[in-house]
This record gives C-alpha cells, structure tokens and sequence, in this order.
C-alpha cells in the first residue's frame, strides 16, 4: 500500500462505511502492528469480475490470487482508499494488549466505540495533523482500529 500499488482493500462481504471513514490496518503475524492509516473515498459493491476489470491495476494482488479469493462469492465489496500513510509509529498487537487484555484482532473489521482501550492506544500513537484530512471533528466517533475508524471532517 505504501508504495501506491495496492490503493484498494477487498472483502467478500459488502461493507456499509461512510466515505471518510479512517482505516488502521493491521498487518499479520510475523509483524502482528498496526502501521498504516488511510481513509476510504468511496465504497464499491460489484460482482468479483467486474471488480477486476475495473480495478485490477489498484488491488496489489494476482489474478490467480483473486479469484481465489472471491470463489463462490457473487458479490464483492471494493473500500477504495486515498491519503495512504505509515504511522510514524507502529502500534504491535503486545501494546494493544497491556491495554485491552482480551482484545483479538478482527478477521473483517472491528469497530471500537468511544472510550475503548485499544482504541485510545492508537490515538495516543498518532496525532492528526490539521488540515490534512485525518483529523476528525467529532470526538472519539465511533473509531473501528485496525480496519475502519470513523468519519474525518472532509
């Protein structure tokens, strides 16, 4: 992603998020951190191959791969995302724990209200800057870490 090949995150379910929604994502074990921020411009829900066609230059993955990954799926659900950045700091899945004992990451997404440990791990990691597009007016709305946060100002 960071590298702007990979502008897009699949699923095979469709997702219902707001445009402008932050993104956290989470990368797996070995490296078990969340690293990367983004928010999500727009929602797509298509069947597998017209996702392809449409978008197979932004999706970071093989042919093969994806096919593998919508078999036996008529509807897919494309998050296509804009402002992609490292977080200056990693968050690993151990911080978030000291934190929130119990937390796992999702397997889909995971949405942390107000108030969560995980989440106030995450924003004390990383302060959005003004004008930029991540800095959310509203305080603490409905943030979903290490995949869908909520809605930014733009």
């Amino acid at each position: 992603m960071l590298d702007g090949k990979k502008t897009i995150e699949l699923r095979r379910r469709v997702v219902h998020v707001a445009r402008g929604t932050r993104v956290w994502i989470y990368s797996k074990s070995p490296h078990a951190v969340v690293e990367v921020l983004a928010i999500v411009d727009r929602v797509i829900s298509a069947k597998p191959e017209e996702l392809w066609s449409e978008y197979k230059d932004q999706l970071g993955i093989s042919k093969t791969d994806f096919e593998s990954y919508f078999l036996d799926v008529s509807v897919g659900c494309a998050l296509v995302l804009r402002d992609i950045q490292r977080l200056p700091c990693s968050v690993s899945l151990s911080e978030i724990r000291d934190c929130a004992s119990s937390f796992q990451p999702p397997q889909f997404f995971l949405r942390l209200r107000t108030g969560h440990p995980a989440l106030k791990v995450l924003r004390m990691r990383y302060e959005f800057p003004r004008g930029k597009g991540l800095r959310s007016e509203l305080p603490d709305a409905a943030y979903r870490p290490l995949r869908l946060d909520g809605p930014t100002s733009n």
